[in-house]
């Protein structure tokens, strides 16, 4: 505004504070206007007594002023007068006590996968809002269909000015395909008596030819509209125009009783299982109608600094790498944040269904999902992060008083936040915590005796024990929402960390500092044993464990997501910086849309599946099976066998291969197939013997030739490059020095004389220097 006096003088001043983190107290002109406490909200604080006449920019850039308070000395106080548990999270972590007293972001006094910044400061956007009559604060979208028609029915959360009666028009219209756009307006009025907000519904009744369904990645087209809302004051003259983009989907949580499912064939979900038919409850989406597998991972802050975790290039690099993929969910995790609302437009984009953990509290609650719902990546509200299970199991020593936190576990995620949720939002699920047996606790009063019933709801698993690669380990389960296994980050990566030799070892102060995990590297350690060798005396042996991890990583995941895939995020899949470690590129392969799966069975037999995550069925489909030895690139075998499936199935072949008959530590077999209408199917492969004890398996002659022709794409320039080999190489792993580029694909088993690797990068570079530049890695 350009001076103060134009403030009408029955108007509204606010200060809006859209991210404070986390408590502080507020002065303007130096007197005291009020306080926050909880990064997660918006605070809306009227001004307009505090201002003073003739001061205009000053006003916020030297008379306002933020006062904060330590969060660790804060959250150590109020334990003091009210202790919940835990005190402090494990002493591994290298992190603060008391974090559950704030409502902050928990990670940021420390997790097992990242360091403790307690941070301070105004991590959203700070402005003077002016107005004399009325604005919208939030608009939320609700869709449904009914035989040939949307429905859409549209609520405006409108905040009056209080001191005087309002007259206008609220009105909604929406552009719909080939340029027909329809609208409808609502009289509103207040009087003096009117709180300051309103709420104010406007419906619709939209014909389908109209609209294009809205898809997850891989399964159609991402059709957004644009949905204009505007309160006209008849009053003042005023205008206030919401827009925003929603999308036309129906999004169902299937969990039906499978004891009356007679003869019903189980759709899958993510990481899922619903074969176990007589018992328990599915748990599955369907989106349009359609089960769909749900492939993706787990997003934790992509900062420990929330505002740079909100970065526009850090948002898109992220969930353009989750897109490429054929992710098609993420898991917002409840110990986070609620993400910035370019991160929640650019899922809309890209087709990527969020499953949103709440980090509680009634006033943050309902402000995030009127600010969310209009999204159709929204999927699922789920209340908290494993407080159930940490209850019933006892994770916090809470056993002596197991009455006392249940009653306040339902007064908070039941009592309070449920209704809330399913008020603002009726048309999508509430599930009170992950994991949980979903319908199945609400029936044994909230807390199931045990939330890990892998019959009911879904399940978080984690075993690094036993060997991860062998996918016997692995139990069925309705929906597998949280798994993984740790690696360490590359060397280029951990450089920009530190620079100091000697802190690259296991034993350094700096590896200590940064392994968060209770048991430190043992969890890596007893899953490099299962298959390499590595001998703590070789020069090389940091190098080595860092590569063996992220191979062991990509392994165990491809394992443990393709037996879901058949019974139908990690840590990371992604380093810090946005490269992408092995187990990115192979989740290319394990969530493929179609893909040839074996399962090696505990009595050497194989069993094949074919994976079809696609809305057509494959007809006519030939699998080819190559039996290689580890001397050559010539197969001593190959068997070929006819394939079909339906729809969104994973079906079982048959196809009887029995290694048993097999010298298992001189072969290895490869998959592929190929079927019309199928552009893209990966190879994929069975070891049946552990690396470490394979016979013939020789060192390679690797020659890599980099094409003098390039090709200028939207996302950088593209180079080709033809990597020649003599024979079997293992995890081939290719690094460039050249700043500002990546390798499309990365981490093959070669069998092939000749591949050929796309490499994209933001900025022409000579095709020599680039060939210079790369170095490779391989198992031998």
């Amino acid at each position: 505004m350009d001076a103060i006096e134009e403030v009408p003088a029955t108007g509204v001043v606010n200060l809006v504070l859209e991210g404070v983190d986390t408590v502080s107290t507020i002065e303007m002109n130096t007197r005291y206007i009020g306080s926050t406490d909880n990064m997660f909200v918006r605070y809306v604080i009227d001004v307009k007594p505090y201002l003073k006449v003739r001061l205009n920019e000053w006003l916020i850039y030297k008379r306002f002023k933020l006062i904060f308070v330590s969060p660790v000395e804060k959250a150590q106080a109020r334990s003091k007068k009210y202790f919940a548990a835990p005190a402090c999270i494990p002493p591994s972590y290298n992190g603060e006590c008391h974090v559950n007293q704030l409502r902050k972001m928990q990670a940021s006094f420390g997790w097992d996968w990242g360091p403790a910044f307690p941070s301070v400061g105004l991590w959203k956007p700070v402005y003077i809002e002016v107005y004399n009559t009325a604005i919208i604060r939030s608009v939320t979208a609700h869709t449904s269909i009914v035989d040939d028609h949307w429905l859409l029915r549209i609520v405006a959360y409108l905040e009056f000015n209080k001191g005087k009666q309002v007259h206008g028009y609220l009105t909604a219209s929406i552009s719909m395909n080939n340029n027909h756009t329809i609208g409808t307006m609502k009289v509103i009025e207040t009087n003096l008596t009117d709180i300051g907000s309103n709420e104010a519904e406007l419906n619709m009744t939209i014909n389908k030819k109209f609209i294009n369904c809205w898809w997850p990645n891989g399964f159609g087209e991402q059709s957004l509209y644009n949905l204009h809302v505007a309160f006209i004051s008849t009053d003042s003259n005023e205008t206030y125009v919401k827009h925003q983009q929603i999308g036309f989907r129906t999004v169902e949580l299937v969990e039906e009783n499978t004891s009356v499912l007679p003869g019903q064939r189980f759709v899958r979900n993510n990481a899922s299982s619903n074969s176990s038919a007589g018992r328990g409850h599915t748990f599955y989406f369907k989106v349009n109608g359609y089960p769909i597998f749900m492939k993706g991972s787990n997003w934790i802050p992509a900062h420990i600094l929330p505002e740079l975790g909100a970065d526009k290039n850090t948002v898109d690099r992220l969930l353009l790498s989750a897109r490429e993929v054929h992710m098609a969910i993420l898991r917002v995790w409840g110990g986070g944040v609620y993400e910035s609302d370019y991160f929640y437009q650019r899922c809309d984009q890209l087709g990527i269904l969020i499953w949103q953990d709440l980090i509680s509290v009634k006033k943050e609650i309902k402000q995030n999902v009127l600010r969310l719902q209009h999204h159709p990546s929204i999927a699922l509200w789920v209340g908290n992060n494993e407080n159930e299970v940490a209850l019933r199991q006892n994770w916090y020593n809470t056993k002596e008083y197991y009455s006392f936190y249940k009653e306040n576990y339902i007064e908070l995620y039941v009592h309070t936040i449920k209704p809330i949720v399913e008020g603002l939002d009726p048309g999508r699920r509430y599930i009170v915590s992950s994991p949980s047996n979903g319908r199945q606790s609400e029936l044994e009063g909230y807390i199931a005796h045990n939330p890990f019933n892998s019959n009911f709801g879904d399940t978080h698993f984690y075993n690094y024990v036993l060997d991860g690669w062998n996918q016997n380990i692995y139990q069925k389960t309705r929906f597998a929402s949280e798994y993984g296994y740790q690696s360490l980050p590359s060397l280029s990566t951990m450089s920009t960390a530190t620079q100091n030799v000697s802190d690259y070892t296991l034993s350094s102060r700096y590896s200590f500092y940064r392994q968060h995990f209770p048991t430190r590297y043992a969890n890596i350690d007893m899953q490099l044993m299962h298959h390499f060798h590595l001998h703590p005396f070789d020069p090389k042996h940091f190098e080595l464990y860092i590569y063996y991890s992220q191979i062991s990583q990509a392994m165990s995941i491809k394992a443990e997501t393709e037996f879901y895939r058949q019974s139908q995020a990690d840590w990371y899949t992604m380093e810090y910086g946005g490269k992408w470690k092995m187990l990115h590129y192979f989740a290319k392969t394990f969530f493929a849309p179609v893909l040839v799966s074996p399962r090696r069975l505990q009595s050497n037999n194989v069993d094949i599946y074919l994976l079809n995550d696609r809305l057509v069925p494959i007809n006519g489909g030939i699998v080819t099976i190559d039996y290689f030895n580890w001397s050559s690139l010539t197969p001593i075998k190959s068997v070929m066998f006819a394939a079909n499936a339906e729809p969104l199935s994973a079906k079982k072949l048959l196809i009887n291969i029995e290694l048993w008959k097999e010298r298992l530590d001189e072969i290895f077999l490869r998959f592929s197939l190929k079927a019309v209408g199928v552009t893209s199917s990966p190879d994929n492969y069975l070891f049946p013997e552990r690396l470490k004890y394979v016979s013939g398996l020789m060192k390679p002659t690797i020659q890599v030739k980099v094409s003098n022709t390039t090709e200028s794409l939207p996302e950088g320039i593209r180079y080709i490059i033809d990597v020649i080999v003599d024979r079997i190489v293992l995890f081939l792993w290719l690094e460039s020095s050249v700043p500002g580029g990546h390798f499309v694909d990365n981490g093959f088993i070669v069998t092939k004389r000749i591949i050929s690797v796309h490499y994209l990068n933001q900025k022409h570079v000579a095709p020599q220097l680039l060939e210079r530049s790369i170095n490779y890695r391989y198992l031998l």
